[in-house]
C-alpha cells in the first residue's frame, strides 16, 4: 500500500534573502525524494510535474505540485491513476488550463517500462491516459502540445541489445496517430523537441561501438516520416538536451560536450563545458561553440528562448564529483555569454526544466540537501536576480 504524506508535513524551504518581483528559490518535499521534472504556468500560478520516490511496494509515484505566482503551495496532487511503478518526465499545457504528462511505468510483476501520455484537467480529474501496447522497453523524456490539441512526445525504444529514439504523436483525446524508431544507425536516444511548422526536430545523444557519445539531431514531419539524421561530436561525449529556434530559418540545439574547450591543466581534462550548435532546417552547421572555464563542470539539461531572443539554459556545475550547484546561462542568440547564476542549496542541486516569462524565467530540478532530495523551484527576473 502506498504511504503518502500529509500535505502539511510538506515543508516548503525559502532561501534567507529574497529580492522583489515575484522571485524566489523554494523547495519542497518530504522524505526520500521528490524530482521536480518540468514546469508550466497556469491561471493560477505555476504545475510542477514531480517524480516521488516514497514508502511502498511500488516506491516510484507521479505527483502534480502547483503553486502560486508567488511560490507557494496550492495543492499537492498524487496521481494514481496508473499501476506499478511511475516514472513522470515531461510536462507541458493543454487546452482550457489542462495539462498533459508523459513518462512511463513498470507494472506490478513487469521489468519493462511502457511508455504513457496523460491529460489531467484542469479540475483535478484525468481526462484519458495511453499506453500504447508495444514490445519491448519505452520511455518518454519530452512532451510538446499541438495547436490541434494534441501532443507529440519523444524518448527511447530498446528492444533485444539496442535501443532508438521513439517518438508518438497523439490526437487530442489521446488516440495514437503514430509511433516510430528514429535514427537506426547507432544507439540513439531523443531528449527534447521542437515543433516548427508541419516539422518536428528532435536532440539527443547517439552512442557507438567506442562507448562515446555523439550529439545527435533529427528531422521529421507530423506524419512521422524521418527526413534527416545529423550527429556532432569529437573523440569523446557530447549530448543533446534542449532545441529551440532563433529565427530565419535557424535552430540552436544545446547540450554538454568534454571534447571541445579549455584544457584544465592542472587535472589534464577538457571539463564538461555547455555545447551549443547552431543548424539550418536541413541539418547544415552554422557554427558550434563551447561554452564554460577551468573552474567548474558546466552542464546544460534545459533551454528556452526569452521574449527579446536570447538564451536561457539550466542545468547543473560542479567542482567535483557527487556535488553540484543549480546552474542557470543567459545567453545571446550568437551564443555569447551575458550572465551566469548559480544557486547551492545541498549537495547536488540541479535543474532539468526551464521556462521563460515575459518577466524572466522559472525553472525546476531538485536539491539533495542532508535530510532528503526535494523539488527545487526558482523564479528569477530577466537579470537572472
Amino acid at each position: 500500500m502506498r504511504f503518502l504524506l500529509p500535505l502539511s508535513t510538506y515543508l516548503s524551504t525559502l532561501l534567507p534573502v529574497l529580492v522583489p518581483a515575484q522571485s524566489f528559490v523554494n523547495t519542497f518535499g518530504g522524505p526520500l525524494a521528490q524530482d521536480g521534472v518540468g514546469v508550466v504556468q497556469t491561471m493560477s500560478g505555476f504545475a510542477v510535474g514531480v517524480r516521488d520516490i516514497s514508502e511502498g511496494p511500488s516506491r516510484h509515484f507521479a505527483q502534480l505540485l502547483l503553486t502560486s505566482n508567488g511560490g507557494s503551495i496550492q495543492s499537492w496532487d498524487a496521481i494514481d491513476e496508473l499501476s506499478g511503478s511511475v516514472f513522470p518526465q515531461a510536462i507541458a499545457n493543454a487546452a482550457e488550463d489542462a495539462v498533459f504528462l508523459a513518462g512511463s511505468s513498470i507494472a506490478p510483476g513487469a521489468e519493462t517500462h511502457d511508455a504513457f501520455v496523460l491529460k489531467r484537467n484542469a479540475n483535478g480529474t484525468i481526462a484519458w491516459i495511453t499506453q500504447p501496447d508495444i514490445p519491448g522497453d519505452e520511455q518518454y523524456f519530452a512532451l510538446v502540445p499541438l495547436p490541434d490539441g494534441g501532443a507529440v512526445a519523444c524518448g527511447v525504444r530498446a528492444v533485444g541489445s539496442g535501443h532508438d529514439a521513439w517518438v508518438g504523436r497523439f490526437a487530442a483525446d489521446g488516440t495514437v496517430l503514430w509511433n516510430t524508431a528514429v535514427g537506426l544507425a547507432g544507439d540513439e536516444e531523443a531528449y527534447a523537441l521542437l515543433i516548427n511548422g508541419n516539422d518536428i526536430l528532435l536532440a539527443g545523444k547517439q552512442s557507438g561501438f567506442s562507448g562515446t557519445s555523439d550529439a545527435w539531431l533529427a528531422r521529421m514531419d507530423l506524419d512521422g516520416n524521418e527526413l534527416w539524421t545529423a550527429s556532432w561530436g569529437g573523440d569523446k561525449n557530447e549530448i543533446g538536451r534542449g532545441v529551440v529556434e532563433l529565427g530565419g530559418n535557424s535552430f540552436l540545439m544545446a547540450g554538454t560536450t568534454n571534447t571541445f574547450g579549455m584544457l584544465d591543466t592542472t587535472e589534464n581534462r577538457i571539463k564538461d563545458n555547455v555545447y551549443l550548435v547552431a543548424f539550418d532546417l536541413n541539418g547544415d552547421t552554422l557554427w558550434t561553440r563551447a561554452v564554460g572555464d577551468t573552474l567548474f563542470d558546466h552542464r546544460a539539461l534545459c533551454m528556452d528562448v526569452a521574449p527579446n531572443g536570447d538564451i536561457l539554459l539550466g542545468g547543473e556545475r560542479g567542482e567535483v564529483p557527487g556535488e553540484s550547484d543549480a546552474l542557470v546561462y543567459r545567453l545571446a542568440a550568437n551564443g555569447d555569454p551575458i550572465w551566469e547564476r548559480a544557486w547551492h542549496m545541498g549537495k547536488e542541486d540541479r535543474l532539468i526544466d526551464l521556462l521563460a516569462l515575459p518577466d524572466g524565467f522559472i525553472s525546476t530540478g531538485w536539491s539533495f540537501t542532508e535530510l532528503a532530495r526535494q523539488v527545487l523551484l526558482i523564479r528569477r527576473d530577466p537579470d537572472g536576480n
